[in-house]
């Protein structure tokens, strides 16, 4: 019963250290002169991202044209499963996504490395309609790191113009969550109390 006791412990001390499902990663930003730039960008084909892969690299057009872009890295943990909630009410800014790292490289033809880790993106610039955010989704390895890219689709045409990004993880397409700490340790808690009550039965 000690070692049960243990293993349970350890694994839900374990969840806890890794923390809950749910919001990942979440900012409110702007693209400003000062950020990278890289020639050509994503096409904007229509059919934001999910889980099931059903969106094709949308390919790369406007190859000589220079456009501001931002990152930001988010590792997923133990959520493979992740939703990406960007408002924007520009109609100049896009939302992407990419595994581990984004290396746009003007040397790499025809794509200009843009499909290089490409995971999926949003399909449109901005809101579909005010006050109604995009959302995408992508399938991740557990424990890897999720570049989400924000790039401008007119050449300074978007620059200063506020976004929200919220990213979200899930442990599966069902959009399970991973139980709070605050429950493992009351579940914790309560299997103790059995245990130390068996032990006091059989004595």
């Amino acid at each position: 019963m000690n070692t049960l006791l243990r293993k349970v412990l350890t694994t839900m001390a374990l969840a806890a250290a890794i923390g809950r499902a749910g919001i990942l990663y979440d900012t409110v930003d702007q693209l400003v002169a000062g950020d990278p730039t890289q020639l050509g960008r994503l096409s904007r084909n229509g059919i934001p991202q999910d889980w099931a892969g059903s969106e094709p690299f949308p390919g790369v057009i406007n190859p000589a044209t220079s456009y501001h872009y931002t990152t930001y890295s988010v590792n997923v943990g133990i959520t493979r499963f992740i939703q990406i909630d960007v408002d924007s009410n520009s109609p100049t800014t896009f939302f992407s996504a990419y595994l581990t790292s984004y290396l746009p490289n003007p040397a790499a033809p025809p794509n200009l490395g843009l499909d290089t880790n490409w995971l999926g993106d949003a399909g449109f610039s901005g809101d579909l309609l005010p006050g109604e955010p995009l959302f995408f989704n992508v399938v991740a390895p557990a424990n890897s790191n999720l570049i989400i890219v924000v790039n401008e689709s007119a050449s300074n045409g978007g620059l200063l113009q506020p976004y929200h990004l919220t990213v979200e993880g899930f442990l599966d397409a069902e959009f399970t969550d991973v139980p709070e700490p605050s429950y493992l340790l009351v579940v914790a808690g309560a299997l103790a109390a059995v245990v130390r009550r068996a032990r006091s039965i059989q004595a």
